[in-house]
């Protein structure tokens, strides 16, 4: 199903863009993945002379994206997706909910970790954030690195549903919220029986969750051998690329976020392709990977701050990373602040 060459762009933003001068394969696929990481509930496809106009439907409003050849194939199939037709006119509705047709990469996730996370396939990995902070949205798009028609992929809300989960030779286990002392050692018994266990915590870091399991009565050793990897994440606004204009930092900001006097940062405007100057959500991760060295202090139940300072020698945390984006010009240093506070 490749795109016409005339096909473009009508609105550009700091993502890859969807077509490129060969075409794409699966150009509707790519409309519905840009679709979703923009966090849109419809996609329209209305007939336009000789193109198809594609419409998105993003807060409430419709935003026009796009313009396709209407030589483009609408036959297909795709899970979380219904389709409506009249007089020539197409919409999908994007089921709400289900967002595991996300790829990791475009919640905001830096392509390297992404990566790093397709090879975990055992232990325990936990994603760590506060209410509405899209940790279940991370926790589904993890689950769904997994082929479903390889593995058996099954989830858990209570300890009981936990023990029932585990008599049914699971490959992987979601489970929401690690809230308890009893869900905690169920888990880690399944990481250590070699299955991949992916573990919700509320806690507003990384390291925080590793002292979260702590508080719960988590064994040392056990949590120290099975963990692979800590995920923690906050959502900010990401700026519209059509529009944004560059700003120098204010002094109060540039202190807060360490930039230097004069820092130049960027901040919304507003156009007809963005809901006042922003579009959607991006998140913001930062990652603790198990090491020698980590498990060493996790099973010696080390302090936190010893914790924190070795995970982040060589990565950056929530504040860094937010500080990363604004540079990027992905969204504003007020943004970054109010992450920073925690």
């Amino acid at each position: 199903m490749d795109l016409a060459p005339e096909a473009t762009l009508l609105h550009r933003d700091d993502r890859p863009a969807l077509f490129g001068e060969s075409g794409v394969r699966d150009a509707l696929s790519d409309i519905l993945d840009e679709a979703c990481a923009r966090g849109a509930t419809h996609v329209h496809l209305d007939p336009d002379g000789a193109a198809l106009r594609v419409r998105m439907r993003i807060g409430g409003r419709l935003t026009e994206v796009l313009r396709v050849s209407r030589g483009i194939d609408l036959h297909f199939e795709r899970p979380g997706v219904s389709v409506a037709t009249l007089e020539g006119r197409v919409v999908l509705h994007l089921a709400q909910g289900d967002e595991r047709c996300l790829p990791l990469e475009m919640l905001g996730m830096a392509p390297a970790l992404a990566r790093s996370l397709g090879s975990v396939t055992r232990g325990l990995a936990l994603v760590a954030g506060p209410a509405q902070s899209g940790r279940s949205t991370t926790l589904a798009a993890l689950l769904g690195l997994r082929d479903a028609g390889t593995h058996n992929m099954l989830s858990a809300a209570t300890a009981a549903e936990m023990r029932a989960v585990l008599r049914q030779d699971p490959d992987a286990i979601l489970i929401e919220s690690l809230a308890d002392r009893e869900m905690v050692a169920l888990a880690l018994r399944a990481a250590e029986a070699g299955h991949l266990v992916l573990g919700g915590v509320d806690a507003s870091d990384a390291v925080g969750a590793i002292l979260k399991l702590r508080s719960l009565r988590a064994d040392p050793f056990m949590l120290a051998s099975t963990l692979k990897v800590v995920l923690a994440q906050r959502l900010v606004k990401r700026l519209c690329g059509a529009c944004r204009h560059p700003v120098q930092a204010q002094g109060s900001t540039s202190a807060l976020l360490g930039f230097d006097a004069g820092t130049v940062v960027y901040a919304p405007e507003g156009c007809p392709s963005c809901d006042k100057g922003f579009i959607g959500q991006t998140a913001v991760f930062e990652a603790v990977q198990a090491d020698a060295a980590l498990r060493r202090l996790i099973n010696d139940n080390g302090d936190g701050a010893i914790i924190a300072r070795h995970a982040f020698l060589n990565a950056p945390n929530l504040g860094s990373a937010a500080r990363t984006l604004v540079r990027e010009g992905l969204t504003t240093a007020e943004e970054a602040v109010r992450i920073s506070r925690g």
